[in-house]
């Protein structure tokens, strides 16, 4: 800035009183300003001082990701006029990573004083830190499954049927040296003593450290199923009835009673004949003999092993009266 008004200075001719030029006064104010340019510049204050500029990565291929930690902000001892060095925090003075031509491995960058865009006037006597190690690795994505651990005991006479989570896979992206390995997400352990049923619980993921670094604490809806514990048993001479019989034809079933072999719950008392039912369809069938299946319906609480027999043999004639 000096230099530039030096020039000004040397560049202004002195005024000829005897040869006065027509444009004396637009001169005489270019002298003025460049002697007040001149003072500002030379008599103002100078100053040292610590100045902070954010590192700005860009152009990274959308493909790659930086895997480390480095140092967001460098720190900078510069010199300069006062106004100038105060005008520093009011800019936005960045230092820029250019990285469109990144390819995975280790990049070293120096930061060298011209790297960063201070203001002219301004001396840069030192940066820190000095330079900047990136690794850039494969950017991977995966959604792998939750596994469920569980702790204590339901309460007596029931059993754990299973935990299903929500959402049931987790969406995962990152360094492929940390999310690369990775085939399942492990939830803390899930404390069920004591239970009687079905309930849904919060639960957080147990997480090596890379992987909670990368997404967090990340917490997963469990809904843990507990039933009540079932015993085998064989129910028997449950009626086989007939659907959709045409009156104009004479039906007939043999066997017309069944087994049923089925697992219900251990509160269940006496015979649950009354609860089971067992049918054949007979619509649309033609006169003759068939061999059928057995439909059984239950209670959801009772769960059907098998039907003995499972098939039946229904006889089909038309009836006299019709």
């Amino acid at each position: 800035m000096e230099k530039l008004v030096k020039q000004i200075i040397r560049r202004t001719p002195a005024p000829n009183l005897l040869n006065w030029p027509n444009n004396w006064g637009l001169k005489l104010i270019s002298l003025i300003f460049a002697v007040l340019l001149w003072y500002f510049v030379v008599g103002e204050d100078k100053v040292d001082t610590t100045v902070y500029i954010p590192v700005e990565i860009v152009n990274l291929p959308k493909e790659l990701i930086i895997s480390n930690q480095f140092k967001k902000q460098l720190e900078a001892t510069v010199s300069g006029p006062r106004g100038l060095i105060n005008s520093i925090n009011r800019q936005r003075i960045t230092r820029t990573i250019n990285l469109a031509k990144a390819t995975p491995g280790t990049i070293v960058i120096r930061n060298e004083p011209e790297t960063i865009q201070f203001p002219r006037g301004v001396t840069v006597s030192r940066i820190q830190p000095t330079h900047i190690t990136l690794l850039v690795d494969e950017l991977v994505e995966k959604e792998l499954p939750v596994q469920a651990r569980t702790t204590g005991a339901p309460a007596n006479g029931h059993e754990l049927a299973g935990v299903v989570f929500e959402p049931p896979l987790i969406k995962i992206s990152g360094p492929k040296a940390v999310v690369g390995r990775e085939k399942i997400l492990t939830a803390k352990p899930i404390d069920i003593s004591g239970l009687k049923g079905p309930a849904t619980i919060q639960v957080p993921l147990e997480l090596r450290p890379a992987l909670l670094e990368l997404m967090g604490e990340t917490v997963v809806t469990a809904n843990v199923v507990i039933r009540e514990k079932t015993t085998e048993k064989t129910i028997t001479d449950i009626p086989v009835r007939v659907s959709g019989a045409d009156s104009a034809k004479k039906v007939s079933i043999e066997p017309d009673r069944i087994s049923i072999r089925a697992l219900l719950p251990l509160s269940s008392r006496g015979n649950q004949a009354g609860l089971i039912e067992a049918s054949v369809a007979t619509d649309e069938l033609s006169v003759g003999v068939h061999r059928l299946p057995v439909k059984i319906t239950a209670p959801e609480q009772i769960k059907i092993i098998e039907a003995v027999p499972p098939t039946v043999t229904v006889r089909i004639g038309r009836n006299p009266g019709k």
